[in-house]
């Protein structure tokens, strides 16, 4: 019976990701047209997150319910707009699915509901960042700051004994990055580490407690630099270009983030 309940749950879980992702993808394509990371010649008189409705990027065409399911939808019209024909971006379905399976694994790891929630939130907002980070190496502050409230929250209302280390860790995480961004800038003269991956690493600190932060730098530190070897190597770019090369780190962070959250 118990056994039953976990796979409902987890069902539920992967159901609502795929839902949650699809408006992160919302965020993902016009949070950096808001805020003018990215131009592109929109015919909207209005353009936030909640309008226009759903429609193509390429024809702006609108797109009924039933184009707008998550997953199924991109399936249904083999990666084209109905309308145009144009291709749509893999981004899309990827977003969902991850999202999906990461709900379901958070749902799977965490004590109850209220820890599933907030959890669920956070690494929502931290995908968007992820992804944000990765076209644009630029982390938008009103989400990598919720991350910081949202993690003091949660442990405000789960760990309220660990509330001084997670005070201590937001404080950490940031002066880490911020100290580290200093010394580049006095040392070569241009910026390094960018202040939106302190705030994020403040945030990481805030989640976990300042105990942590040593371990999801260092995963995050290997993971950053196996991932651009890789894709040197698959770029075939050589390998002296690595010096001076500015990576995203938030990804990194992320990951590391998750190899330590349970």
């Amino acid at each position: 019976m118990e056994l039953l309940l976990i796979r409902y749950e987890l069902i539920f879980f992967f159901l609502g990701g795929l839902i949650v992702g699809s408006f992160l993808n919302t965020v993902i394509y016009r949070l950096p047209l808001i805020m003018g990371y990215e131009e592109k010649d929109i015919s909207f008189i209005k353009f936030n997150l909640a309008y226009p409705a759903s429609h193509c990027p390429n024809c702006e065409s609108k797109l009924p319910f039933y184009l707008n399911i998550p997953l199924l939808s991109f399936i249904w019209l083999k990666g084209r707009c109905s309308f145009c024909k144009d291709k749509i971006s893999t981004q899309y379905p990827l977003i969902e699915l991850v999202t999906g399976i990461l709900f379901s694994w958070i749902a799977l790891n965490s004590l109850d509901l209220l820890q599933s929630a907030i959890l669920c939130i956070f690494f929502s907002a931290l995908l968007v960042l992820s992804v944000i980070d990765s076209k644009f190496k630029l982390v938008p502050s009103p989400i990598s700051l919720s991350l910081i409230v949202i993690a003091l929250l949660y442990n405000f209302l789960l760990n309220p004994d660990l509330v001084k280390d997670a005070l201590l860790g937001a404080l950490c995480g940031y002066l880490f990055f911020f100290l580290i961004e200093k010394l580049f800038k006095y040392l070569k003269g241009i910026e390094g580490l960018g202040r939106g991956d302190a705030k994020v690493f403040a945030s990481m600190g805030a989640l976990m407690g300042w105990q942590y932060l040593p371990y999801i730098l260092l995963a995050a530190s290997l993971l950053g630099l196996i991932s651009v070897l890789i894709f040197f190597a698959v770029e075939k770019k050589p390998f002296r270009e690595l010096k001076g090369y500015s990576i995203p780190f938030v990804p990194a962070l992320s990951f590391g983030l998750l190899i330590n959250l349970f």
